[in-house]
């Protein structure tokens, strides 16, 4: 069920500022939200309380560059755009089929003539494929980081390259993520492995390690250890026994690193060209044991840009590597470091097709600060528009007439306030309440809350000392008035076996 089609159901019991319990009217939006939850489930790696928050409010975290936070199962974080482009190739229309993410990779390998393995557990979406003699000599997929479905629309006279490319392409409305939280780690080895977060093990952005108490990366040290299934990169690496050109290229690498799968990190593997934006530095930067940094990217930084702009955006400070991640300029620069790729290698040259793998992550650096409906998003968005026109326009020319493949989706959304700053609450706050009137003395009962993550780690051990459940705790979030639902990690475990 579309977390969309819950609304009425949900606003029929939903009282803003009022602790409302589940009841018959709920039930079915609780339901659809814990097969969510089950769909990511992973032992050892996920939480043991899941958490939505009630729509229109959001938890987030207690810094300004984070003043937005997604990862709820509501519409503006789950509903993303998905556009095929390709003459030759894709079908052009509206197609108005279910699609999610897991069926990205499935529908690329149709289109590489590539079998699907058994992980995958999405479908190709062959209702939008034309029979081809060959098979396109670039396929280029592009996440748009935070790239809300509705932005296309609302902003439409300022997106004419997402406008020609639904327009003369295949998209899907009814385009969603089916698992959670709707985050950008998780949404990228989801695209990347074509199948569930419980199968390839990247159900949250941050990990922690109970028996360290430590908190770190999926990813963590540019590493592919924690995927656990393989990536349309590996497979198409190995199925061309590495004659095809696979770069691909993020802002963080838990993005980067997610779509460019294992490399040489895995038995017969082949290092492919990976690239993740460095915050601190603002180079580009790899993990050399399992990628490529590509010549082309060891020196590039944006420092022209915040210089050029005399490090002052809209009025906000750009002056460096990691606030001018956070303004419109950004975009440019990202597309230009791949198209330095293109310009640099024999993309498009042969009959072996290329694949080109793009995290663009503007909108989410800008969203998360400014919210969907700033003008600095609106900027932001036509910006991104430009860029990828460039980009497109690069690819074909490179590929030749028809002989491309333009793939183009959202990781997830972004929610907004609609001017009301009581809808936005800290994770931190959460965490401390839960623990001052769980644990009183210990104030320990709850080890870690990433607010992106949707889900609590919990003590189970300091529980049972306690005398209290998983089950207490979540009773105790369900009576938050603005916790639509808590589910503890038995009842996901139980929903992840139906």
């Amino acid at each position: 069920m579309h977390p969309g089609s819950l609304r009425c159901a949900v606003a029929a019991v939903v009282l803003v500022g009022v602790s409302v319990p589940a009841t018959t009217a709920t039930r079915p939006a609780r339901d659809a939200f814990l097969s969510t939850f089950a769909r990511s489930f992973y032992p050892g790696r996920s939480g043991q309380i899941m958490i939505v928050p009630r729509e229109g409010h959001f938890i987030t975290r207690d810094d300004p560059v984070n003043a937005f936070m997604h990862g709820s199962p509501w519409g503006y974080d789950t509903r993303v755009p998905l556009i095929l482009y390709g003459p030759r190739h894709i079908r052009r229309g509206g197609f108005t089929v279910p699609a999610r993410h897991q069926d990205i990779a499935p529908t690329i390998a149709a289109m590489l003539g590539l079998p699907a393995p058994a992980t995958m557990t999405g479908r190709a979406l062959s209702l939008a494929l034309r029979p081809a003699a060959a098979p396109p000599r670039v396929v280029l997929l592009v996440v748009l980081d935070a790239f809300r479905a509705d932005y296309i629309e609302r902003h439409a006279s300022a997106l004419p390259t997402l406008t020609r490319l639904k327009r003369e392409g295949a998209s899907f409305p009814r385009a969603q993520v089916d698992y959670l939280p709707s985050a950008t780690g998780v949404a990228h080895s989801t695209i990347s492995t074509g199948t569930d977060p419980s199968i390839h093990g990247i159900p949250v952005n941050t990990v922690f390690d109970a028996a360290t108490g430590k908190v770190s990366d999926p990813f963590a040290d540019r590493s592919p250890r924690s995927l656990m299934a393989p990536a349309l990169a590996d497979l198409w690496s190995e199925a061309t026994d590495g004659r095809a050109i696979i770069a691909t290229q993020g802002g963080l690498f838990y993005a980067a690193g997610a779509l460019a799968g294992h490399g040489a990190c895995q038995i017969d593997g082949r290092a492919v060209f990976a690239a993740s934006y460095e915050r601190t530095s603002g180079q580009w930067a790899t993990n050399p044991e399992c990628y490529r940094l590509h010549p082309s990217l060891a020196e590039r930084t944006p420092r022209s840009i915040w210089e050029t702009a005399q490090g002052v955006w809209r009025g906000h400070d750009i002056m460096g590597p990691d606030q001018v991640r956070r303004s419109a300029l950004f975009a440019a620069y990202e597309v230009d470091s791949l198209l330095g790729i293109i310009d640099a290698e024999p993309v498009g040259a042969d009959e072996v097709t290329d694949l080109l793998l793009m995290n663009l992550k503007t909108a989410d650096f800008v969203g998360h600060q400014y919210g969907p409906d700033s003008p600095e998003i609106a900027e932001t968005v036509a910006a991104i528009d430009t860029a990828l026109g460039r980009l497109v326009d690069a690819v074909e020319k490179k590929a030749g007439p028809g002989r491309s493949v333009v793939v183009v989706t959202a990781d997830h959304g972004m929610p907004g306030i609609a001017g009301d700053p009581s809808r936005r609450h800290l994770a931190s706050e959460i965490m401390s309440g839960l623990n001052a009137r769980l644990d009183p003395e210990g104030k320990r009962v709850i080890r870690h809350y990433e607010a992106s993550n949707a889900q609590m780690f919990v003590d189970r051990g300091r529980l049972r000392e306690l005398g209290l459940t998983l089950a207490d705790v979540s009773r105790h979030l369900e009576s938050l008035p603005f916790v639509f639902a808590a589910y503890t990690e038995d009842e996901v475990r139980r929903a992840a076996r139906r």
